[in-house]
């Protein structure tokens, strides 16, 4: 597969800079950035989906989204050079283009069509945030959690470690079982292993969740 011509298509860089992309394959639960540190690389992510989380001061795990193909991820960083603020993570998976920042920062600073790729992506990411702030105040957890299989589920299979997505999500653990077995109850998934759900009835949790996170 020709990443390189696929991205030219997108117009994100200009055409004498696709020649500093480096192509990199992560699996899942690999760590594209980690809270707190430098920012080394520009990554583009090309096939799969990473998930993004937030560490607050009281040590628990906060969902900011779930970003797809063709989204830039280290754009806010790039532009402040602060540290990085939010964890990213594969959550399959996934093919990105690297661009070393330590050799071609100043390079992209003078992109146009990086800046403006970069401008886009951001606007987006504010548009979404937007709405996400007030999910946990306004929507119930079975709204939440539906949306949560909504968007993380390959195949149909949703398979994680449900103690963080409650966290995720903005509830308690408790909470998050009750919403379960209310789902296992009337028939929208069915539990395969221990973490590990089927979904049966997608066009109920598409009801309950679709207007929820913007991912």
């Amino acid at each position: 597969m020709n990443y390189l011509n696929e991205l030219k298509k997108l117009e994100i860089l200009h055409v004498d800079n696709y020649q500093y992309i480096e192509i990199k394959k992560l699996n899942k639960d690999e760590y594209l950035l980690h809270q707190g540190e430098k920012l080394n690389y520009i990554y583009i992510l090309l096939r799969g989906k990473v998930k993004v989380n937030h560490i607050n001061a009281n040590g628990n795990s906060m969902l900011c989204s779930f970003n797809s193909p063709y989204s830039i991820i280290g754009d806010l960083e790039f532009i402040t050079q602060s540290p990085i603020i939010n964890n990213v993570i594969a959550y399959e998976d996934c093919i990105c283009a690297t661009i070393s920042l330590s050799k071609y920062h100043e390079i992209l600073m003078n992109d146009v069509f990086f800046m403006k790729a970069i401008a886009k992506n951001l606007a987006s990411k504010l548009s979404k945030s937007t709405q996400n702030q007030s999910i946990s105040l306004n929507y119930p957890v079975e709204n939440r959690l539906a949306a949560y299989f909504i968007v993380s589920h390959k195949d149909y299979i949703v398979q994680d470690n449900f103690v963080v997505v409650a966290e995720l999500i903005g509830c308690s653990y408790r909470q998050l079982q009750r919403v379960l077995q209310l789902f296992l109850d009337k028939k929208y998934i069915k539990k395969i292993k221990r973490g590990t759900y089927q979904i049966i009835d997608l066009n109920a949790l598409n009801l309950l969740g679709e207007d929820v996170y913007q991912f």
